[in-house]
């Protein structure tokens, strides 16, 4: 496939030729000629990933004094002075090798696609530019069909949802054997029971071809196994519903079991309180004025003024403070 590109004079050079002269007009012309190209055709080129690619001048050696070889406008090789130099051979993912007269860029990929173009320069002056159009595809590879499968009882018929499909799908077609009328990668089709079919993919670029084969059945089994796969989600399903009322039940006794808990101790009943504090001995704010302590107990009784209050009064605790006629000594109350 040949694309022309290019134009046969430039406009700026017949102006130059006729404001300058003869002489100054081929040169700008033959400059012009050197950076766009005159009448120059672009030839477009596909190769596979891990092919070669080789650059021949249009001329012969013995009629060449200047070559230079670019890849996007870069030089990567020139002939001059009768000598082939490759001036960057890291500029591809593979390598480059030298010929009489030639480059070979070796093992290509994918990013080597781009636009390459010789510039040549005879005795006589320079020739048109050789402009070389490189597409780099991958090779078709593990072509595979997979499918899914539907059981439709109302009609008794299994309707299967087939896939083509290939590690690289840029600017491939698929051809299904048999039914001529599907261009894609996807494929429906349906079966009555017993009945199977053998489904041929073919996948192509426009570098290779490949393609694999895949037998179908529709069968009452392949129905009743849908029936019990339906079954087994709705039960999962159901199951997991239970599960999370059975969860959401106990969380919600929990957080009232824990406002109640909450609630009955703000109200003044702590881990340090006895249940059964007699409210009357709980209130001891003038415990230390009326004789008590922290030793206290809780049931504690503030002690009346009957008691004894020294340890003088426990000898004689009822002793009478005046002696009189009718009452004896108090020392003849020891005796």
């Amino acid at each position: 496939m040949n694309t022309i590109q290019g134009f046969c004079c430039s406009i700026f050079g017949v102006l130059f030729f006729l404001l300058q002269g003869f002489t100054e007009g081929v040169l700008r012309m033959s400059a012009f000629r050197q950076i766009d190209g005159l009448c120059a055709e672009t030839e477009v080129v596909h190769r596979a990933v891990g092919s070669s690619l080789e650059l021949i001048p249009d001329h012969p050696k013995t009629n060449l004094t200047d070559v230079k070889w670019t890849f996007n406008e870069t030089v990567f090789a020139e002939y001059t002075k009768n000598e082939l130099k490759l001036l960057r051979d890291n500029l591809f993912a593979g390598w480059l090798e030298k010929g009489d007269i030639s480059i070979t860029v070796n093992n290509l990929q994918l990013q080597d696609s781009g636009l390459f173009s010789i510039v040549q320069e005879g005795h006589s002056g320079q020739y048109e530019t050789k402009f070389i159009q490189l597409h780099v595809h991958d090779l078709i590879r593990n072509v595979t069909i997979e499918h899914n499968e539907i059981w439709l009882q109302s009609k008794n018929i299994c309707t299967f949802n087939l896939w083509c499909l290939v590690s690289d799908n840029v600017n491939t077609s698929y051809h299904w054997s048999g039914y001529p009328n599907n261009k894609g990668s996807h494929l429906n089709i349906s079966l009555t029971p017993e009945v199977s079919a053998t489904l041929n993919c073919t996948v192509s670029n426009i570098v290779s071809v490949n393609y694999t084969t895949k037998t179908v059945k529709c069968s009452e089994t392949l129905g009743q196994g849908f029936l019990k796969k339906n079954l087994l989600l709705i039960s999962i399903v159901a199951g997991a519903v239970c599960i999370a009322v059975a969860i959401g039940i106990i969380a919600v006794c929990y957080r009232r079991r824990a406002q109640k808990g909450k609630g009955e101790s703000e109200a003044g009943i702590t881990v340090y309180e006895d249940v059964n504090v007699d409210p009357v001995a709980k209130k001891r704010s003038d415990s230390t004025i009326n004789g008590t302590s922290i030793y206290e107990t809780v049931q504690d009784v503030r002690v009346t003024s009957n008691m004894p209050q020294t340890v003088y009064d426990k000898i004689s605790y009822q002793r009478q403070q005046v002696v009189t006629p009718s009452t004896s000594s108090p020392y003849q109350k020891v005796l």
